[in-house]
């Protein structure tokens, strides 16, 4: 049996201004329930106001209900292609490193190892079931940028070692501080949305700090390679735009029921953060080519 919820403000504001035939459709699919049908706990964002799938209690089901079409199906998709692709990308690129410069070392496979490594279907299951997966996808986020962080100041400062470590201690301390807001209970509320991106963008916007003073150190020209200044400018302009949309609910907040199983800012950030990890990792190969493709780079 389902549970029934006063609607938020938001949510009751939204019903109004949609047309009452969606309403009429939302209902007739089976198995698929509103925003005022589901849990407190199952709320999340009010302006998805239909296609919820019902709470389980079960992982087969939840699992087979990956098969159907709800709110979830695309960012159940987004994860399942952003993974495979990211486990299957470092094959490919090992075997097309290790045989091209005499010079790349076993640091170079790490820290491509680490961005790989940084790389929603049970969350219907139950509450204690709900609230784990969503402590481990914003988690996720965290050691994503984390991870994409280190390959950045090892290229950068690859003639310095102390400022690397320097950076890799600033960069881990800030991705634990993260890890450590994202694991705590009151953090998960829905109210802390706007937070929640506020502070992945501060971690994400980190890496700004070794690029100006790489920068100011080396030169632009030499750093352009090192770092890939504009790969790395275009893969911050997709996780930007990504954590706006959903901090801001865009555009499910301006169309109600018209986003709610495709296109809904939470999709939108999946898809682009996937974008962001393609661009980087163009970035690190051409870093990679640049470093041991010029000699002794650190003796000119």
């Amino acid at each position: 049996m389902s549970i029934r919820l006063r609607k938020s403000s938001a949510a009751a504001d939204a019903d109004q201004r949609a047309a009452p035939e969606n309403r009429r459709a939302m209902k007739t699919k089976e198995n698929l329930f509103a925003w005022d049908e589901i849990p407190a706990w199952y709320q999340d964002n009010e302006y998805i106001l239909s296609s919820y799938r019902a709470v389980s209690g079960s992982y087969q089901q939840s699992i087979e209900s990956i098969f159907g079409v709800h709110n979830e199906t695309v960012n159940i998709s987004s994860h399942v292609v952003g993974s495979a692709l990211f486990f299957a990308l470092p094959i490919p690129v090992y075997k097309a490193l290790e045989p091209r410069y005499d010079s790349a070392s076993t640091a170079d496979v790490v820290v491509f190892s680490t961005f790989f490594l940084a790389f929603h279907v049970f969350n219907n299951h139950s509450e204690r079931v709900h609230i784990f997966g969503n402590q481990l996808d914003y988690l996720g986020i965290v050691i994503l940028m984390w991870g994409s962080t280190v390959p950045c100041v090892y290229y950068g400062f690859y003639c310095t070692p102390t400022l690397q470590k320097t950076y890799y201690t600033l960069v881990s301390v800030l991705a634990a501080l993260c890890i450590y807001a994202t694991l705590h209970p009151a953090f998960r509320h829905p109210r802390y949305r706007p937070y929640r991106a506020i502070m992945y963008a501060g971690l994400n916007l980190s890496f700004i700090f070794p690029i100006i003073h790489g920068i100011s150190r080396f030169g632009w020209e030499t750093q352009m390679w090192r770092m890939s200044l504009d790969w790395m400018a275009l893969m911050t302009t997709f996780n930007l735009t990504g954590g706006a949309l959903y901090a801001l609910r865009i555009p499910e907040k301006w169309y109600p029921y018209r986003f709610d199983v495709w296109g809904a800012s939470h999709q939108i950030m999946h898809c682009l953060v996937i974008c962001a990890g393609i661009a980087h990792l163009f970035g690190l190969l051409r870093a990679f080519d640049h470093v041991h493709g010029h000699g002794n780079i650190c003796a000119l």
